[in-house]
Formats: C-alpha cells, sequence, structure tokens
C-alpha cells in the first residue's frame, strides 16, 4: 500500500496539466469526429428515403399486388430511376446496349448498307437519334404527344424493312430485350444498391407496353413461361431475358459488319481522346464488353490483365463512396437528358449532353465556355455552335428525326400508328 501511495503521489494531477495547450486539439477531435458520425448517419437515413417513399406511395406490397399496376405508375418509377436514383449508370448502359446490338451480323449488315455509318458524324448522328427518340419515349408520360409521337417515327423508321424481311421481329426482340435488361444488370454491377421488386416490375410493365406499341410479337417468348406462376410484366422480362440469352449464344457471332459498325461507335466514344492514349482507353472499357461480345466484334485480343481489375475497381469505390459518403440527389439536380420544355426562339427540343458531336445541342455560353467545353476545345473537339448548323443547333423535331433521306416522310403512317397507341394506351384524344 505504501509504494502504492508512493507512486500515486508521483503521478501529476489533472490541476498540473495545462488546459490551454490540450483542450483545442481534443475539442477539434471530439468535434470533427462527432461531425463525421453525425454525416455519416444523415447519409444513411437520406440515401434509402426515396427508394422507401416509392414503395409507400406505390403501395403494392406483394407481387400478386403489383399486377394492378397502370402503364403511368410504371412510367413514373422509371423516370425517377433515370432522373434522380441511377441517371449516369442507366444512360451510359442505353449507350452499351446499342453497341451490343451491332455484334448480331442480321442487325449489322442492315447498317453497313446504309449510309449511316460512313463517316463519325453520320455514325454519331444515328446513335444520338436513336438515344434521343428512346429518351422521348421513357421520359414522358405515356399518353403524352411527344412520347406518341417518338413511338410513331420509331415504327416509320422500321416499317420498311421489317416488311421487306430485312430486319427480323427476333432482332427487333432482342434491341428491345437490350434496352430492358442492360440498364438492370449495369444498376446491379455498378450502382450503390439494387433494384427493388417494385422497381423492376416497373420496367418490365414499361417495355412489355412499349413492345406492343412498337408491334413486336412475343411468340417467341411461350417456352419461356413454363414453371412461372405469374403473367404479368415481370414475368415477361424474366422470360425475355432468358429468351435473349439463348439468342444472344446462337446468333452473336464474327462478322465484318460487325467490325464496321463496332469500330465506328468506338471512333464516337473515343472521339475527344487523343489518338495515342486510344489504345489504352480501349483496353480501359474491355470489362464493359462480354468475350463473346468482343469475338463477334473481332476486337483484338488479348489486353493486359491489369486491365481486368482497373475500371471494376473504380466502379466499385464508386459505388461504396455513393453508398457511405454522399447524399442523395436533390430533385433540383436531376438529370435531364433531353429538355422538357420546347424552345420558344426555335419551336424545337434540344439534348442537353453529347458525346462526339453537339447534335442538337443549344450553344449557350456555358455549353460554350464552361469547364467541359474548354476541355473539348483543348484536344480539338467540336462544341455547341461551331460548324454553324450542321449539328442541328436549333435542336430537332421528331418527325425530322432518323436518317437525312427520310427527314419529314412518313406524315401519313406516322399518323396511323399514333392513332392506335392513342386507343391501346386510353388516350383522352384518342378519337383525334
Amino acid at each position: 500500500m505504501e509504494y502504492l501511495s508512493k507512486v500515486h503521489a508521483s503521478l501529476p494531477s489533472l490541476a498540473d496539466f495545462n488546459a490551454a495547450e490540450w483542450t483545442p486539439v481534443a475539442a477539434r477531435w471530439t468535434y470533427g469526429l462527432g461531425g463525421l458520425a453525425a454525416y455519416l448517419l444523415l447519409v444513411r437515413l437520406l440515401r434509402y428515403r426515396r427508394r422507401d417513399a416509392m414503395t409507400r406511395k406505390y403501395n403494392y406490397p406483394t407481387r400478386s399486388a403489383m399486377a394492378a399496376m397502370t402503364i403511368e405508375e410504371a412510367t413514373a418509377i422509371n423516370r425517377q430511376i433515370i432522373h434522380l436514383e441511377f441517371p449516369i449508370v442507366y444512360n451510359k448502359s442505353l449507350f452499351f446496349a446499342l453497341f451490343k446490338t451491332y455484334g448480331i451480323p442480321s442487325i449489322s449488315k442492315l447498317l453497313a448498307a446504309t449510309t449511316q455509318v460512313s463517316s463519325d458524324a453520320t455514325a454519331c448522328k444515328r446513335a444520338v437519334d436513336t438515344e434521343v427518340l428512346i429518351d422521348e419515349m421513357i421520359l414522358q408520360t405515356p399518353t403524352s404527344p411527344r412520347t406518341i409521337d417518338s413511338i410513331a417515327r420509331v415504327n416509320f423508321l422500321h416499317e420498311r424493312y421489317r416488311k421487306s424481311g430485312k430486319i427480323l421481329d427476333s432482332d427487333m426482340l432482342f434491341t428491345l430485350g437490350l434496352f430492358a435488361m442492360e440498364p438492370i444488370r449495369w444498376i446491379s454491377r455498378y450502382e450503390w444498391r439494387e433494384l427493388t421488386l417494385l422497381e423492376r416490375y416497373a420496367i418490365g410493365a414499361f417495355w412489355k407496353d412499349l413492345g406492343t406499341a412498337m408491334e413486336i410479337p412475343y411468340d417467341v417468348l411461350k417456352p419461356y413461361y413454363e414453371g412461372s406462376q405469374y403473367d404479368d410484366g415481370l414475368t415477361w422480362l424474366e422470360a425475355l431475358d432468358r429468351w435473349s440469352q439463348d439468342y444472344e449464344k446462337e446468333h452473336m457471332v464474327p462478322a465484318e459488319t460487325n467490325k464496321l459498325l463496332a469500330d465506328g461507335t468506338l471512333n464516337i466514344l473515343f472521339f475527344n481522346i487523343p489518338v495515342v492514349l486510344r489504345g489504352f482507353a480501349l483496353n480501359f472499357i474491355m470489362p464493359l464488353l462480354s468475350p463473346r461480345l468482343r469475338k463477334s466484334m473481332l476486337i483484338r485480343q488479348p489486353y493486359p490483365a491489369i486491365f481486368d481489375h482497373l475500371l471494376p475497381s473504380i466502379l466499385a469505390i464508386r459505388r461504396l463512396t455513393l453508398k457511405y459518403l454522399c447524399l442523395p440527389r436533390p430533385d433540383f439536380l436531376k438529370v435531364m437528358y433531353i429538355t422538357d420544355e420546347v424552345d420558344p426562339a426555335t419551336g424545337r427540343y434540344h439534348a442537353n449532353y453529347y458525346i462526339a458531336h453537339p447534335w442538337y445541342v443549344k450553344p449557350t455560353f456555358w455549353s460554350r465556355w464552361g469547364p467541359e467545353a474548354l476541355v473539348t476545345r483543348l484536344v480539338g473537339g467540336v462544341v455547341p455552335g461551331d460548324e454553324g448548323a450542321r449539328y442541328c443547333p436549333a435542336g430537332y423535331s421528331i418527325p425530322e428525326l432518323g436518317p437525312t433521306y427520310q427527314r419529314g416522310k412518313g406524315e401519313k403512317e406516322m399518323a396511323e400508328t399514333k392513332a392506335k397507341v392513342r386507343v391501346m394506351r386510353g388516350c383522352p384524344m384518342a378519337g383525334l
């Protein structure tokens, strides 16, 4: 006890500490760690709020209950996914879905026979027109004139090729399946959370309805329904996924026309990347392309093994950062790929983003001189407003989208399609 008393006496008391020396440091650590903990808690509380609010709003607690979901509700859920929840990954998945169709020779041969892939500019225009038409179909309400006009335009552009047998119903269904399934696959792999059952159901219901409006037959899917206790949009989506995988195994085979379209699309993707870095860029995106797709497009192999891990690692870091460190995207920052309102100066709509050539993008001070535009200028790229009217800076009109030789054509055929779609979707103006 005497020894312990001596030890205790030798220890400095609290009064001996210089509070001026240690309190600020301790306080900074305390406040810093407390602030970090509060922020992480706030992220956790808010990160899933939109998902949970969506579940409460539509109140379909079971798969059976979801059978009552309307096409208006399915569209609204899709729009929230695209605008707010996963805008970047969703958009990129559609680009690569279009790219994937070029691995089917029956598709690539038809496109190679046209002038749509004869240069980077025309290949870019075809990609942009396709994306704009898809955006018009999926980002507006089901009965809006823009939605119905875009469906009618797509049907007209495909009609003569389908009647002549140059576009197969199976290729149309495969393409529809890619646009429906690739976003689901990409979100599952690369985003901060999985899609809910409600969201997947809405995607299935939406694309099934759109395929019907595009007059794509589903007969080949019947064997893939076997064993399912449901007959709904999600069952259709699951059957389409299985059928598409079988179709891909059989029909995604090597062809020079596949390579022609693949090279043209990669030139668009890498347009603003210096030539000396394009080999690196191709290796960088290789993990996004399946071995079967690379083989069908005659893309060179092998490539350095490190690239199998580079992009996936970056995407994994992004996923964790979004999930644990980032607040959810607020409504006022929702991503708008096309303008909601018509430009009063031109009577047209605009695209808000571009990859290589600024088709339909309105020239503004920001789009011409903002940070992204300055980088584009630095590498010798094109910004909105360059080269006069070549890239249609005044915007687009839906009846004019498509190949130049089809511009403004198809008024009669489109009117017939619009009447059918209005009736199908119960549009109040169906009789007009």
